[in-house]
């Protein structure tokens, strides 16, 4: 019997389906990730479940919609009746192992991996970001008030001890030992690197690569910021984006290019290191991100929207049998690795999962409708949204602003809200009709507050952003002296 295939999963934090080389950016250096490209598959409508990091990384191991799997917000928990992507492929025959930022809050750290040497592996005050300076510890990496733009730039850390790289080194000797010595044992493998997301600093090659690239900030809407929807004017005056001039946010556009830079070659290393080795050899190669970066288009920053650089996320599948260089404009969701893994691993799927095999996609035997959909249910009522996708239409609901609607091929860049548009009565009731199956935003509202209740409140254990699990099982901190 042959073996059955390894899946490595790479995923990174806050990466913009808008700022890479496969996805039309003519600016930015993605070597690795268009090299990886051009042996995928590229799934240019994938949209993660919810724009913040913790609620998407619970549906995308529980193969589940937020809503479906009480991931509200970056507190909430993966509860013990769920069941995980690795508890599932643990269970059958396969070896797991992760390493790097998961984000899981609570208690419980493993959900399901056999194997996490190193990466957020206890709740630590910084959620798994390395603060960057190291003074900004105080909290003011993260502070709305204070805003992420002034530390764009070159970092303060060492670059031997910066996450990306960190992650790199250690999932190269954790696959490379375990391979050596199981040659003959599937597994599954994820590689999760915290860049993209802020703080936008980088090693300063790759910073000062972009800031002297002339970059030009997306154009403003017009009557901005006034004229916006009062979901995008939230964003805007909670992140008090107003308050930084243009040269400011062009320097954190530059850190953020380089952060992308920075990552594809921590990225490339990763998988040169693993090619060279005969690692990749019957072996599918998924890359995700959690969610995108807004990065000033819709003069908006970071995530928690429904535009196509927050709710989508750049997707690649490569490995046997796929179409290199091929291109599936179907939308898709991250929920759905979780039914495309088992099928790979050729086990049953367990009941009660949101997502569908991509397989028959894969292998171009798949001509149905597919409709997407993203969420944003458990921070303020201003930011909370609804999102469903279909090849064409787009159409979001809030819990006390209008609707909008837009058509995706006339209007990809999201310009032209239809919702007043006679002649879209048809795809408006049919959505409408959709998001009402699964709950109103005052019964989702009333699931959550239980929810919380349930969870109650970690302790904070963590001294540093991230943390090494030895040999005996300690837990030691992997950064803590840059923190005290």
């Amino acid at each position: 019997m042959a073996q059955r295939p390894n899946i490595l999963m790479i995923m990174t934090d806050q990466h913009s389906p808008h700022i890479s080389g496969f996805g039309g950016n003519e600016v930015v250096n993605t070597r690795a990730l268009d090299g990886l490209a051009s042996q995928s598959i590229c799934f240019d409508a994938a949209y993660c479940q919810t724009p913040l990091c913790v609620p998407c990384r619970m549906s995308v191991l529980t193969g589940k919609w937020s809503s479906n799997c009480s991931a509200w917000d970056n507190s909430s928990i993966i509860f013990p009746e769920h069941t995980t992507l690795p508890g599932w492929l643990s269970e059958h025959g396969y070896e797991t192992g992760l390493v790097g930022k998961m984000h899981f809050s609570g208690t419980e750290q493993m959900h399901g991996f056999q194997h996490r040497p190193y990466g957020d592996l206890v709740k630590s005050r910084f959620p798994s970001h390395q603060p960057d300076p190291p003074e900004t510890s105080d909290g003011r990496w993260n502070n709305h008030a204070v805003g992420r733009f002034p530390f764009a730039g070159p970092t303060a850390i060492p670059e031997s001890l910066l996450m990306d790289a960190v992650v790199t080194t250690e999932s190269l000797s954790w696959l490379l030992e375990f391979v050596d010595t199981n040659p003959d044992s599937p597994w599954f493998f994820s590689a999760s690197y915290p860049r993209p997301h802020f703080p936008l600093t980088a090693p300063g090659r790759y910073f000062r690569r972009y800031l002297n690239r002339n970059l030009e900030m997306p154009e403003l809407p017009p009557g901005y910021p006034d004229s916006l929807h009062p979901h995008d004017k939230f964003i805007v005056d909670d992140f008090n984006l107003v308050k930084f001039s243009e040269e400011e946010q062009v320097r954190a556009l530059a850190g953020y290019y380089a952060c992308v830079d920075f990552v594809d070659d921590c990225i490339g290393n990763l998988l040169e290191g693993l090619q060279r080795a005969g690692c990749l050899d019957n072996t599918y190669v998924v890359y995700v991100s959690d969610h995108g970066d807004m990065a000033g288009e819709h003069g908006l920053w970071w995530k928690r929207t429904y535009y196509e650089a927050s709710a989508r996320v750049p997707f690649l599948v490569s490995g046997p049998g796929i179409s290199a260089g091929s291109t599936c404009a179907t939308p898709v969701e991250l929920v759905d690795l979780f039914p495309t893994f088992c099928d790979w691993a050729e086990i049953e799927t367990p009941e009660g999962l949101d997502g569908e095999s991509l397989v028959p996609l894969l292998e171009g035997k798949e001509r149905k409708k597919r409709i997407a959909r993203s969420e944003l249910l458990g921070e303020k009522e201003e930011t909370q949204f609804r999102m469903v996708r279909d090849e064409r239409w787009k159409y979001v609901e809030f819990p006390s602003s209008p609707p909008r609607l837009f058509d995706m091929i006339e209007d990809p860049d999201e310009t032209q809200d239809l919702i007043q548009d006679s002649s879209c009565e048809a795809p408006i009731e049919m959505f409408s009709k959709t998001l009402a199956e699964t709950g109103t935003f005052e019964s989702l509202s009333e699931r959550r507050t239980l929810d919380r209740e349930r969870a109650g409140r970690a302790p904070v254990v963590g001294e540093g952003a991230v943390q090494y699990r030895l040999v005996d099982g300690r837990v030691v901190d992997g950064d803590g002296m840059l923190y005290q």
